[in-house]
């Protein structure tokens, strides 16, 4: 039984963090006219290839989706593209997003970043190669154009949740914040770079010297978007395969900064939840990064309506309905300023939404700025990132200000919120 548990859990976590962040394009509701999805098409494959149609698919002969690589970035192979698609759900466990890349069986395919298509997959092959779940074999005739310029669901992500569940990322839109450790000056995008965001798992950007952007500067730290996945130079399998990032053009490298400061981010998985389970007691903690107060919030680790990363298995939980600000802040100073702030957030379970503030404090703590646009767009499920551009010399501290907006009404949302990965960077 404690197995089943476990399983239960484990699967749920992870079509958690396939949840909607923001609006996005073309979502699957149904199975129709032989439509299957893309999620069904990657449960088949066991390692050896298939050949697709209605007896493998329980009648079914095509997928559909949103193309997400870009012909124009040059970044991916000729003749071959990726698709993505969200089936919505409607529990609170989340929507779930896969993709997969299209291989072409000659020239290079007509479709361009944002189309919308349904694919006849009946007697294509379904393979790993170079490491990723590729369906080859498509012709132009298998390709109906539904509609163009979709938007698709992007998902921000860590390297350690990469690493957890790349089966849920594979071939879909990520973004990340993370460290070029190995920069120098004048590095460029081309070829292949290590990316490092402290999560304990290294991926690499991976870009070809035919990419339209190969020869532009990279920074030595940024949010970079594109497409996950695996890169095997040789075999077809997983195994020794490197967990890559690609770009899928310039625009996908936003939000430039200095380093992430050594031990951050804050991810709150110690001390146990088990030390702060009060939300206005034993306020000063000692988190991995130093001594934080946690005042009206508390260390929380309820399956599926707290948010936390996975692997992770807690993040902090702030209170409802106050009248008074809650408060997640640091008792010490970083010594080189900032130049950004991340930090992930979501409401508790079914809970109204809220708003929290980001401030810092160049005194020690004895006075407190507040930086950036309050926060109160949260998503019905799962989780979002906020990002904040700073500029601070010297010594810095900062905290979340979850604003004291009263009881939750008709009018008034002021639910509990969950805050996961608090990542600073220097200036």
């Amino acid at each position: 039984m404690k197995k089943l548990y476990t399983g239960l859990v484990v699967s749920s976590m992870v079509l958690l963090f396939a949840s909607c962040l923001k609006k996005y394009d073309n979502p699957a509701a149904g199975t129709l006219n032989g439509n299957t999805f893309i999620y069904a098409v990657r449960d088949l494959y066991h390692g050896s290839e298939i050949t697709l149609g209605p007896d493998k698919l329980d009648g079914a002969s095509y997928i559909k989706g949103i193309v997400v690589s870009d012909k124009a970035g040059l970044n991916m192979e000729p003749g071959t593209f990726a698709l993505q698609e969200t089936v919505v759900t409607g529990n609170q466990v989340g929507d779930v997003t896969r993709g997969i890349l299209i291989k072409m069986s000659a020239g290079d395919a007509t479709v361009n970043m944002g189309d919308s298509i349904l694919l006849n997959i009946n007697g294509a092959k379904l393979d790993r190669i170079n490491g990723r779940l590729t369906i080859s074999g498509i012709t132009g005739g298998n390709i109906t154009k539904l509609a163009d310029n979709k938007i698709p669901l992007v998902r921000p992500v860590t390297g350690a949740m990469l690493a957890a569940s790349m089966e849920q990322y594979e071939s879909t839109v990520v973004a990340v914040h993370a460290d070029v450790p190995d920069y120098s000056a004048g590095a460029v995008f081309g070829g292949e770079k290590k990316l490092d965001d402290h999560t304990g798992a290294l991926f690499y950007l991976r870009t070809r010297s035919e990419a339209a952007f190969a020869g532009a500067a990279m920074p030595v730290d940024a949010q970079f978007t594109g497409l996950a996945g695996f890169y095997k130079e040789t075999g077809k399998d997983t195994s020794g395969a490197k967990m890559t990032l690609a770009l899928r053009n310039s625009a996908d490298v936003k939000f430039a900064s200095g380093a992430l400061y050594a031990g951050f981010p804050e991810s709150f998985e110690t001390p146990d939840f088990s030390l702060k389970p009060s939300y206005n007691s034993n306020n000063n903690i000692d988190l991995s990064t130093g001594n934080w107060a946690l005042t009206q919030a508390i260390l929380a680790n309820t399956v599926i309506r707290d948010k936390y990363n996975l692997p992770g298995k807690q993040c902090i939980r702030m209170q409802q309905n106050l009248t008074t600000s809650a408060y997640v802040q640091m008792n010490f100073d970083l010594t080189k300023g900032a130049s950004k702030v991340t930090v992930f957030c979501g409401k508790y379970f079914t809970d109204p939404s809220s708003t929290f503030k980001l401030e810092y404090s160049i005194n020690g703590g004895t006075t407190w700025v507040t930086t950036g646009a309050n926060v109160s767009d949260m998503p019905e499920r799962g989780f979002k990132q906020a990002t904040f551009m700073v500029n601070i010399t010297g010594n810095v501290r900062f905290r979340i200000n979850k604003l004291g907006l009263g009881t939750s009404s008709g009018t008034i949302f002021n639910g509990r919120l969950c805050i996961e990965d608090i990542a600073v960077y220097q200036n």
